[in-house]
């Protein structure tokens, strides 16, 4: 029977704790959720390491503006890159060209950079001209794993052009689902495309008991806190467990 793998995003250590707690299989590191995820600090990714026992892997995105990157763009993220393959650490990141396609030389250049490091390609692909372009040079240049929606905002819209990349990826390049995963469609999803692993994130808002002072003059009454959502990844294991696919 196949088991399907659980990645939860996670921003905090608490976060990464609750995944670990819940039989999650490992976490990707990020910061600033709302925006899709930006590259976190080293000492965020040094503290989830030195937290939890379960693999981590780091988002390595330098900005939330898109993933055509310009030149000052580009140095952060290799940089960034570079440190953070200096470790070892699994890699997630991307880019593409102004017309779509994958920005191939990039992707060798992070390569080059973390050569211990696994490499994902990730979100990125849902922007991309032709997410089958996408694939085809993940697996050219040894990229060992695809993050991918299907190219639409929810992964249970997605079905199609996700079941069309696990076929095509065989076993060179693992397709991972990610986008609005829950409870309710990750068998659906599942069953539908035949993809071994879920990439969600399971944080929730809490009311600032704090006083009302905004530390952005832009976000006055706006609660920035949270907390781990451990029942989403309970609810989801166990839905995979019932169906027989963990």
């Amino acid at each position: 029977p196949m088991r399907v793998a659980v990645e939860i995003c996670v921003t905090s250590v608490a976060e990464a704790l609750a995944a670990e707690r819940a039989g999650a299989d490992g976490v990707e590191i990020c910061t600033w959720l709302a925006c899709g995820g930006v590259t976190p600090s080293s000492g965020l990714v040094d503290a989830v390491r030195t937290a939890v026992r379960i693999p981590a892997r780091v988002l390595v995105r330098p900005t939330p503006d898109g993933f055509v990157y310009d030149p000052a763009a580009l140095h952060a993220l290799l940089l960034d890159a570079e440190i953070f393959g200096g470790g070892a650490i699994g890699l997630v990141t991307g880019g593409l060209k102004a017309d779509g396609r994958m920005d191939r030389d990039l992707m060798r250049s992070i390569a080059q950079l973390a050569p211990e490091s696994e490499l994902t390609f990730h979100r990125a692909v849902d922007k991309a001209a032709d997410p089958l372009e996408v694939l085809e040079g993940c697996m050219a240049l040894g990229i060992d794993r695809l993050l991918t929606s299907g190219g639409a905002a929810l992964a249970k819209d997605g079905t199609a052009i996700l079941q069309r990349l696990v076929e095509k990826a065989g076993e060179s390049c693992l397709i991972a689902a990610a986008g609005g995963i829950n409870a309710e469609n990750v068998v659906g999803i599942v069953e539908r495309t035949g993809v071994r692993e879920v990439h969600f994130s399971a944080q929730r808002r809490v009311p600032d008991a704090s006083p009302s002072v905004p530390l952005s003059s832009d976000q006055a009454g706006t609660s920035f806190s949270f907390a781990p959502d451990e029942a989403k990844i309970e609810a989801v294991m166990s839905a995979l467990v019932k169906a027989g696919l963990r």
